[in-house]
């Protein structure tokens, strides 16, 4: 029986890409979380005893959590094409973008999740004693695509 090795969260990396594919690592990532969920279709018959069912859609939404920096959140002259990540450049919600979560980047078997996304939140919370965090969301856009090489 082979011996499965344990991933440990502190090599995890964000990444995103606009329509124009420029791929950027967000900065200051403290977790990510990922969920894919699928729908159920009842196809139960008379004369059974038992319910039956078949997969339906399938979607993928998730969060961020990211030390707040300003460079995370790009201006309009940075040269950065993340401009959708930054909520008082435009609206959140509006542009589509590649998304890419690797749970341990620096593994010899890198593991990623991706999948279009659309930016579907976006929070700031700050206090006295403590960092400035943000909490970025996010929903699926099409299917997720999971890859281990």
């Amino acid at each position: 029986m082979a011996i499965n090795t344990i991933i440990t969260g502190n090599n995890g990396v964000v990444k995103m890409a606009d329509a124009s594919n420029s791929q950027t690592s967000i900065a200051s990532v403290r977790s990510f979380s990922l969920e894919i969920t699928s729908d159920t279709i009842e196809s139960t018959t008379m004369g059974t005893d038992s319910r039956t069912y078949l997969k339906g859609l399938s979607s993928f939404s998730g969060t961020a959590e990211i030390y707040y920096d300003g460079d995370v959140f790009p201006t309009a002259d940075s040269g950065t094409n993340l401009s959708g990540l930054n909520p008082t450049l435009q609206a959140v919600g509006t542009s589509p973008y590649l998304l890419e979560l690797f749970p341990d980047e620096a593994s010899s078997n890198t593991t990623k999740f991706s999948g279009n996304v659309i930016i579907t939140g976006f929070t700031l919370n700050s206090s006295m004693d403590g960092m400035v965090e943000a909490s970025i969301s996010f929903q699926g856009s099409g299917g997720v695509t999971y890859a281990n090489s």
